[in-house]
């Protein structure tokens, strides 16, 4: 997948910017705020239907717009050509995507059309933060390669908005939350389950190719790990039955917690990773270094996830990182990225960019100044 062409309009502090893509490297350079991380999150927004920097829509429509508008034409590793749009009016509050001029059914339907993978400063809570930042990795990375993971995380977060609600209510009326708990328990326990075997089905599968991915850039010293690590303890996911009978079990374990706290204490909004170095807690131990080459190793073994399980390659998408690593470990992952695919990355200045930068055919320099994008200068 390439991103042949993007138009952005009154988004951040683009008012009207429209970029003809390489098909290799693209490099966006310029000083910090005058746009270089907006035209990749634009990216993000075509791809993604949302931000990977900002929470909400209204934050990046440009102040005293009514409207801000994304165009976005890609062409898949076959050559189909596709077309998105996405706008988000202040007036309504309402995001709208239309993919290939039709409106999109949902936009869940959206999400994994499009392969992108994100790397961004602000993503340094995966391996260094709480146990959501790790979840939000993993759910986003399986939803791009699974709709029907998308759909079960979707239906799991509405079961545990009810149940959380009954919880509450029961606790704050100092009540006991009888049978309506019932039928809300059997639904957590059957799609909560579906989606702890594909996370452990997914790190089966991902856990080599993080380690490849890390020795390229660090070398064979060092030796990485990660572990899925469920909210409960699942001696094996051979059996659905065991684990739906593990989740019933662990549930009426918590409901004396439950009824104290008002909220539901078992399932996979508990669980989390535990990423290692050398057998060792990297969240506990690690170096400022080995995190930040434990998160690029990560997006690289994403990359090669999402490749494999659509069958298109996904859009790498760099916002300013090279700043973040030592010149040997900047100069392997831009070495591996361009072995990859399509890349956009931002940088503030191209003497601190890694050698072996040359502009051509598929390589594209662009000057980004107060949102506004010039091409070719280098």
């Amino acid at each position: 997948m390439k991103v042949v062409s993007v138009e952005i309009r009154n988004f951040r502090n683009h008012t009207d910017t429209t970029l003809e893509c390489g098909g290799g490297l693209n490099v966006l350079v310029g000083n910090n705020g005058e746009g270089k991380t907006n035209v990749v999150e634009a990216i993000s927004y075509l791809s993604l239907t949302k931000s990977f920097y900002a929470a909400s829509d209204a934050v990046v429509l440009q102040v005293g717009r009514d409207e801000f508008a994304l165009k976005g034409d890609f062409s898949g590793d076959t050559g189909v050509r596709r077309h998105v749009e996405v706008r988000y009016r202040r007036d309504t509050a309402r995001k709208t995507f239309l993919v290939d001029h039709t409106a999109a059914e949902s936009l869940a339907s959206v999400v994994g059309e499009f392969p992108v993978v994100v790397l961004s400063p602000e993503q340094t809570g995966i391996t260094m933060g709480a146990p959501t930042e790790r979840r939000r990795f993993l759910d986003l990375v399986i939803a791009q390669a699974s709709k029907t993971y998308l759909q079960d995380l979707l239906e799991y977060r509405r079961i545990l908005r009810q149940r959380n609600k009954i919880l509450l209510d029961a606790r704050i009326q100092r009540r006991e939350p009888g049978d309506a708990l019932e039928p809300w328990n059997k639904s957590l326990v059957e799609t909560g389950s579906a989606l702890m075997e594909r996370r452990a089905a997914f790190f089966a599968s991902f856990k080599d190719a993080l380690e490849r991915a890390y020795r390229t850039l660090a070398g064979n010293e060092e030796h990485p790990g990660a572990d899925y690590v469920p909210s409960f303890k699942v001696p094996s996911w051979s059996d659905p039955k065991e684990i739906r009978a593990l989740f019933e079990d662990e549930l009426r374990q918590h409901e004396d917690e439950e009824r104290r706290t008002g909220a539901t204490g078992v399932g996979p909004h508990r669980d989390d990773i535990e990423f290692t170095i050398g057998g060792i807690s990297a969240r506990k131990f690690a170096s400022q270094g080995q995190h930040r080459t434990l998160l690029v190793a990560l997006k690289i073994a994403e990359f090669d996830y999402l490749k494999r399980q659509k069958g298109e390659t996904p859009i790498l998408l760099l916002d300013d990182v090279f700043g973040e690593l030592d010149g040997h470990r900047s100069e392997r992952l831009l070495e591996e990225a361009q072995t990859l695919g399509q890349v956009f990355v931002t940088t503030t200045d191209l003497r601190s960019f890694p050698r072996g930068l040359v502009p051509g055919e598929k390589t594209k320099v662009f000057e980004v100044e107060g949102g506004t994008v010039m091409e070719g200068v280098h």
